[in-house]
């Protein structure tokens, strides 16, 4: 099926997402907020496959506040804040790590969730890279709540995918790469949304830096 690059038809500040049918439901579900059916919503999918992405731009939306596994014990205190959990939508990035940590109190987390539930205005997006139903966990309860949510699958980019984010970034700023070089990129990057991003960047930067013209010899230099 023949994929295709949109921009945001919709005012973000972010102009690095690319819709593609490898992201599109979860998109369409940032799109539509607060018109949501339920509180809370699990993403997942592989590392550096744009759930970053995602997240940052509901976040812009919906003035969400970030937690990661790493600051959630940090921010959310073990004498639960009701009143700040509740005053707030909320970005849980990398939620099965948290829940995969030997330290983590389960019914801590599951305690916000359900605190979150109770102000029928907040939300919560989650983010993983293993589906709920994966997710290892030995509390019955929180594993179901996490089946209740809605879940989206961002899956990972493919070489056409890739191919059409850097060409389309370097386009915007009048930088067209020959087929050649275009392979050559391909054939040595990592499979990754945010490594087509940062290749793309890199070269937009250093031929401005360089006034230098888009060669194999360039591009040799660039991943040297």
């Amino acid at each position: 099926m023949k994929q295709n690059i949109l921009k945001f038809n919709f005012k973000f500040k972010n102009n690095d997402f690319f819709v593609t049918e490898k992201n599109i439901f979860a998109y369409n579900l940032v799109k539509v907020w607060p018109k949501w059916n339920n509180q809370l919503v699990y993403i997942y999918g592989p590392e550096k496959c744009g759930k970053t992405l995602i997240s940052n731009i509901w976040i812009e939306r919906s003035k969400a506040k970030y937690l990661s596994y790493k600051t959630f014990n940090k921010i959310i205190k073990d004498d639960l804040d009701i009143e700040l959990i509740k005053r707030f939508n909320w970005v849980l990035d990398d939620v099965d790590k948290l829940i995969e940590e030997e330290t983590t109190d389960f019914k801590k987390l599951l305690n916000f969730l359900n605190v979150l539930k109770t102000n029928k205005d907040s939300y919560l997006l989650m983010t993983g890279q293993k589906p709920p139903k994966h997710v290892e966990c030995d509390l019955d309860d929180l594993t179901s709540r996490l089946l209740t949510s809605i879940v989206v699958e961002v899956k990972d980019p493919d070489k056409e995918l890739l191919s059409k984010i850097i060409k389309k970034y370097l386009n915007d700023r009048n930088i067209t790469l020959s087929i050649s070089n275009l392979s050559f990129i391909l054939d040595r990057m990592e499979r990754s949304y945010e490594s087509a991003l940062k290749i793309s960047k890199k070269i937009d930067e250093r031929s401005l830096e360089t006034k230098s013209k888009i060669t194999t010899f360039f591009l040799k230099k660039l991943f040297d």
